[in-house]
């Protein structure tokens, strides 16, 4: 493991947080646009704790919200291990990992302390999301460029039996 990616995510992870507490403390209230007619900063709280929920009124509780976040982030955490013993260390596997654990890692964060989602970034007519959503939506991005490029690690990792492996490799560390 890369003391440099885990110092990426805290650096991450903490670049998202000072600028949630930046809004909460002095520009909650405010109004503006970013980018008008289709960007603006309209900080809302997402009380419904993920965007399923949100859009389809599941009710689902914060409980069972901070149970699945941290499930997924220790599954991260695991296939990141994973990775790493298979194909050994590979920049954009870090770089992937990092934007992805910080994301996730600063959703479980959101969850626990903030008791939902300081949502700050309006996208006029679709929905309103924070850092740790781009954060998310850049490690999708650079997953899509690795499986259409030529990066030789993820290419080692096109295998049908890649979660059967995963499984193994799991229940072999436990």
């Amino acid at each position: 493991m890369s003391k440099k990616t885990w110092t990426s995510i805290f650096a991450l992870v903490a670049v998202e947080q000072i600028i949630k507490i930046i809004i909460y403390n002095h520009f909650f209230e405010r109004r503006f646009p970013i980018l008008a007619p289709i960007l603006y900063f309209e900080p809302m709280f997402n009380k419904h704790y993920s965007w399923f929920n949100s859009m389809f009124r599941l009710g689902i509780g914060k409980g069972i919200h901070i149970a699945f976040v941290l499930i997924i982030v220790v599954l991260i955490y695991l296939f990141y291990r994973y990775l790493n013993d298979r194909v050994g260390t590979n920049k954009m596997i870090n770089a992937m990992f990092a934007f992805l654990f910080s994301g996730a890692t600063c959703s479980l964060i959101d969850k626990i302390f903030w008791d939902g989602s300081l949502d700050y970034i309006l996208l006029k007519g679709f929905f309103t999301f924070d850092l740790k959503d781009v954060y998310i939506n850049i490690f999708n991005g650079l997953l899509i460029f690795s499986l259409v490029s030529d990066n030789k690690a993820i290419k080692q990792l096109e295998d049908k039996e890649i979660l059967k492996n995963f499984i193994r490799y799991i229940l072999r560390k436990s």
